[in-house]
């Protein structure tokens, strides 16, 4: 088993944060019950799609469900170390010329749910998707998969080898700091074949034949089926949407409010499941999770914090509950797009210029933190000590002071000249305090002249893409390994780059990270991007989160951990103490 300790802040599969709320409750007791069956979980966010590889399914909720129902070559620990799941295959790195190669091999005898085998079709299916290989360079090109994260890693490698019929080969041509983490199994190849309207073997032909960049109507049929067929609010009919094979498989959806899973009976982990269902249960109110553990609706909650939130679990008696620093920080993105107000830097920097930060983080986060501060830097988090100092001694933060909004506000309405530009703003409205930051941001921005127009909604996430706003207020949770954040939201024409940023600079950097394993050249290709965010004044970020989860003290094996799926993490190893 091999095991590596991540060194970096931010990941390289950001999804959507949790939520926030600061409404109070009162009462002391948990009244769950212990049930060897059945468990149930609070979720901030509403279900999606059944596939988070996409920049339309990325986000938190998805990613739970996604954990749970599909397992691979790695996990990522509690403690953020790689951990190789042998039981599922193998992969290891050996030198190539001047680069290196990596070598997967399924297990023998490992199958999807359906009994389908897990073989070259799915380990090619997973590349096509991951790699971008088949994408146009030219954005405005033929483009197949929408794959939420930066390919730019696995691109490098270009096409790869398959020797027989559950390995795969990737040589890089130079070496590749996040060689163990950029690629895993994907959704099933058999099933997204026939949703293609073709055989395994029809698909296997032509990821292996399709020349990138060129129309290819298979190719595209393949890639629209990945992209959209598994997007739903509801239990598909087609039950060969929810193959799976990971320790649990979705058995219903209630649209909106709950999805329930079973424990799959084919998995073939080392660890089986002893919870047979885990339901998961849609409360977006912070409050509305707390009171549902103390009358014992559920059974775990992990809201994302406020004070009010963390005091009131605290205050509960027969729960564990653990407050940490997040892998994950709250930001406002400007949208640059033509046509908007903000694609004129002026305007950019004058909105920037009255957000309230010290104000937002005074209020929301220091009554759980007192050593809160205002985030400085875009690819650093607070906790990241020596780097994060060094970030942010360079990278034109100082441009946005916090600590004169008097002045600040001033300097904003030279910059604007009279102009009066109307911003709406995004942001997730059964959050609190998103709500709180919004409000700050409204009362600030209009003594300088904007118009703030409230653009909240309960399906911001499904929002973000579409751009029909000015500016956005949500939260990148990490996976707390890799190196693939820059790239994912910050490189021209990424799927998660929102706002229609482009840098060149940046982009030189995001492709170049992905090409060494020299940490300190790394950290430097980081800092310099970072420079280049602020000076461009892409948006700011606001605070490092605080994590804090929840959970009946009769469930055993429960590890919290920050950042991504911060509960279910390890569910296949969750029981009942008697």
């Amino acid at each position: 088993m091999t095991k590596k300790r991540a060194y970096s802040a931010l990941g390289l599969s950001a999804v959507c944060a949790l939520t926030l709320s600061a409404c109070a409750t009162s009462g002391s007791s948990n009244n769950a019950t212990t049930n060897d069956s059945s468990v149930s979980i609070a979720i901030t966010n509403v279900f999606s799609s059944l596939n988070t590889g996409t920049s339309t399914g990325n986000s938190d909720t998805n990613g739970i469900i996604s954990s749970m129902t599909n397992t691979g070559f790695y996990t990522v620990t509690d403690k953020f170390e790689v951990r190789h799941n042998d039981w599922f295959g193998t992969y290891q790195m050996s030198p190539e010329g001047e680069g290196i190669k990596v070598d997967y091999t399924v297990n023998e005898g490992q199958k999807w749910s359906d009994g389908n085998d897990i073989d070259k079709g799915d380990l090619l299916l997973a590349w096509a998707a991951i790699s971008g290989h088949f994408n146009s360079q030219d954005e405005n090109g033929v483009q197949y998969f929408d794959y939420a994260g930066d390919s730019s890693g696995l691109a490098a490698a270009g096409k790869p080898t398959t020797k027989d019929d559950r390995s795969i080969s990737f040589t890089y041509p130079t070496a590749f700091a996040d060689w163990e983490t950029v690629y895993d199994l994907s959704k099933p190849a058999h099933v997204v074949a026939e949703l293609a309207g073709m055989t395994e073997a029809e698909l296997v032909e032509t990821l292996e034949s399709a020349t990138p960049g060129e129309n290819n109507d298979k190719l595209t049929k393949i890639a629209e089926a990945w992209n959209t067929a598994y997007d739903t609010t509801t239990k598909p009919s087609d039950e060969k949407l929810l193959v799976g094979n990971g320790p649990y498989l979705v058995s219903d959806v209630i649209e909106n409010q709950s999805v329930t899973l079973t424990a799959n009976p084919n998995y073939q982990g080392s660890t089986k499941p002893a919870i047979q269902e885990v339901v998961l249960k849609v409360l977006p109110d912070a409050a509305g999770q707390v009171q549902a553990l103390q009358n014992g609706e559920v059974d775990a909650v992990a809201p994302q914090a406020s004070i009010d939130t963390v005091s009131q679990l605290e205050g509960l008696s027969g729960v564990v509950t653990t407050p940490q620093a997040d892998q994950a920080y709250d930001h406002l993105d400007l949208n640059m797009q033509e046509g908007s107000p903000f694609a004129d830097a002026n305007v950019r920097k004058a909105f920037l210029l009255t957000v309230p930060r010290q104000d937002i983080v005074d209020k929301l986060i220091k009554p759980m933190n007192s050593d809160a501060k205002v985030l400085n830097s875009q690819l650093y988090l607070v906790s990241d000590a020596e780097n994060y100092a060094k970030t942010v001694q360079s990278n034109n933060s100082s441009d946005y002071p916090s600590n004169d909004m008097d002045a600040n506000i001033a300097k904003a309405k030279e910059l604007l000249n009279g102009q009066t530009p109307t911003i709406r703003i995004l942001y997730n409205s059964k959050n609190s305090n998103r709500v709180n930051t919004f409000q700050m941001i409204k009362e600030s921005a209009e003594k300088a002249g904007f118009v703030v127009v409230d653009s909240g909604s309960e399906q911001w996430s499904s929002m973000l893409a579409g751009g029909d706003y000015e500016a956005s207020i949500f939260g990148w949770v990490s996976s707390g390994v890799g190196n693939g954040t820059l790239g994912q939201i910050f490189k021209s024409g990424s799927s998660s780059n929102f706002t229609s940023y482009s840098n060149s600079t940046v982009d030189e950097a995001a492709e170049n990270i992905m090409r060494t394993t020299d940490t300190a050249r790394i950290e430097e290709l980081k800092m310099q991007a970072d420079g280049e965010l602020f000076k461009d004044a892409y948006g700011l970020p606001l605070f490092q989160s605080v994590a804090v989860t929840s959970y009946n003290e009769n469930l055993q094996g429960v590890k919290p951990k920050p950042g991504q799926y911060p509960l279910t993490w390890n569910i296949e190893e969750w029981s009942y103490g008697k």
